[in-house]
């Protein structure tokens, strides 16, 4: 039992990153403008700096016509994507600073709410014993 406290307390970091890009990825999601975007390449990430994790360079144009290249927001768990180089992809971006986009990626979204409900599963279950 002693031992699922340390998983539970990771499980809570995991799940607190988790909320805070699922929040941050729906919010653009529902409010920004949309465009098609094309992989140029990959470089390591500015997020997250513990271990080497590539997260692609998109290049997009927005409705006035300026190209944004640059890494898209992302978690953790991005690297379950399955992107390639020269991959076309979709692109939520904030109208007033389009350096802040996101990419669509329903893994890497489905794998951070599975882990916010696991942490509070094992929450729920270990506090009601």
């Amino acid at each position: 039992m002693k031992f699922l406290i340390p998983l539970l307390i990771g499980g809570l970091f995991n799940s607190i990153f988790s909320g805070l890009f699922l929040l941050s990825y729906y919010r653009l999601v529902s409010r920004a403008s949309k465009a098609t975007g094309m992989i140029t390449g990959f470089d390591r990430s500015d997020f997250f700096q513990l271990r080497k994790l590539f997260v692609p360079l998109v290049r997009f144009k927005t409705r006035d016509n300026t190209w944004i290249e640059g890494q898209p927001d992302h978690s953790i768990f991005h690297e379950l994507n399955s992107f390639v180089r020269q991959g076309e992809v979709r692109v939520y971006y904030q109208e007033d600073k389009p350096e802040k986009f996101v990419i669509e990626s329903g893994l890497e979204v489905f794998v951070n709410w599975l882990i916010i409900i696991l942490t509070l599963g094992g929450i729920v279950w270990l506090f009601g014993q």
